[in-house]
Parts: C-alpha cells; sequence; structure tokens
C-alpha cells in the first residue's frame, strides 16, 4: 500500500458520492453567485467606486471568498452525516492506514469541490467584463483559503455530537464571518472595534488577499502570513480531532 493511500481513498470515496449529485452541486454553485453579483454589484453598487475600483470590481474578490468558503466548509456536513449515519468513519478508524490521512483527504476533496465555484466565477467575471487579472500569488492565497474552510468543516464535524449542533455552529461561526470580514464592503470604513474583532476571522485576511492578487489592491504580506497560520493551526486541530476520535 502506497504512502499516500489513505489519502487517495478518501478523495476518491468523496469524488464517488459527489458523482452523484455533480448537477445539483454546479447548479448551486451557479445561483447564488449570480444572484448576489446582480443585486449588490448591478443593483445597489451600480456607479459606486471603492479603493478606486468599480464596485462590481471591488466585490467579486469578496464573493468568490464567500462562495468557496460555502463549498469548502460544506463538506463538514457529509462528514456528520457520513459519519453518524452511514458509519462510514468507523471503516476508516479501522483501515491500517495513518490517522492523518483522513484530514489531508478531507482538506484535499473540499478544496476540489472549492474549484468548481472558482471556475464558475472566472466564467461570470468574463462574460460581464470584469477587470479581474490573477496574479501569482492568487493561487498560493485560494489554497491557503479553501485548506483552511475544508479543515474548518472537518473540525466542526469531528467535534460535534450530533447533526443539530453543527448547524448551530455554522451559524454562529460561518455567518458573522460573511457579513463582517470586508466581503461587502472596505474593512478601513468600519469602526476600529470591529476592524479588531474581524482580525481574528481568517476570510477577513483571505479577502484581502483576494482583492491585492486579483484586482490590483496594496498587497499585505501580513494577511498572507496569518492565512498561513491558520491554516498550519487548522491542520494541526484537525490531525489531532482525528487521533482521538473514536467510531
Amino acid at each position: 500500500m502506497g504512502y499516500f493511500e489513505g489519502v487517495r481513498a478518501v478523495v476518491y470515496r468523496d469524488l464517488r458520492v459527489m458523482r452523484t449529485r455533480i448537477r445539483r452541486s454546479i447548479l448551486a454553485s451557479m445561483v447564488s453567485p449570480a444572484l448576489f453579483l446582480v443585486a449588490f454589484g448591478y443593483g445597489l453598487g451600480r456607479g459606486q467606486v471603492f479603493d478606486g475600483m468599480a464596485y462590481l470590481d471591488f466585490l467579486f474578490p469578496g464573493l468568490l471568498a464567500m462562495s468557496t468558503v460555502n463549498a469548502c466548509y460544506g463538506i463538514g456536513t457529509d462528514i456528520n452525516i457520513a459519519r453518524f449515519y452511514f458509519r462510514v468513519y468507523d471503516e476508516y478508524l479501522i483501515a491500517p492506514v495513518p490517522r492523518w490521512h483522513l484530514p489531508v483527504g478531507e482538506m484535499l476533496y473540499g478544496i476540489l469541490r472549492g474549484m468548481i465555484t472558482v471556475i464558475i466565477f472566472f466564467l461570470y467575471a468574463l462574460l460581464a467584463g470584469l477587470n479581474i487579472q490573477a496574479t501569482p500569488l492568487f493561487a498560493l492565497a485560494l489554497f491557503l483559503h479553501m485548506g483552511v474552510f475544508s479543515l474548518l468543516g472537518f473540525i466542526v464535524a469531528l467535534a460535534v455530537r450530533n447533526h443539530g449542533d453543527q448547524s448551530s455552529i455554522s451559524t454562529f461561526l460561518i455567518t458573522p464571518m460573511i457579513f463582517l470580514s470586508g466581503v461587502f464592503f472596505p474593512l478601513e470604513r468600519a469602526p476600529m472595534v470591529l476592524q479588531w474583532i474581524v482580525g481574528v476571522f481568517p476570510l477577513s485576511h483571505s479577502v484581502s488577499l483576494m482583492r491585492a492578487t486579483l484586482c490590483g489592491a496594496p498587497l499585505a504580506f501580513g494577511n498572507l502570513a496569518a492565512l498561513a497560520v491558520f491554516f498550519a493551526a487548522s491542520l494541526g486541530v484537525a490531525m489531532w480531532l482525528s487521533e482521538r476520535t473514536e467510531g
């Protein structure tokens, strides 16, 4: 058995499950971003200029970050169902592979799932004629961003005791990030206290990096360093949980 055989097996199983609902996943990934782009970009934000760019260009990286959060963190629901209802994790835990293969495999699956959203977003950017140009750092920022939220989905799914608890945690964890992390407005316009608070949200650093690497906004390497720290911490916690989790 290859050294990464467990990782490959986890990703393969998840992709096989996703294949059965790929059309619904693609349609869901298409509808929500389109609604936000039309409602905020062409509706409320028409003619507005933020940070020297049209509001639609300003909004695009934030919506990309937000939608990939939903796709990547959403694997937690699949993990929760597989763990409590189908007992898939019982089979994983008795398999002759290292436990760290589980979080790494689930993270890679979350990133692959998030890439569907990324492709759809760039198709929208082409259709809308947005002034978007990815820099080499965009790929790194995107990987760290999707890795962090895939791992968060894994952590929550293994930490909770039932499906209802996971929904509650998602409400209190993800929803505030989406509305307070600068997706829809520049954080510089927020009160200083709020800026300090959202500094502990990984999404705020992701949004800043997306804007810098897609729209030419000033790049703060502190955001990249912070996101790398979140990634390392999330991976460490996910590995620790996978070691102590029982069926």
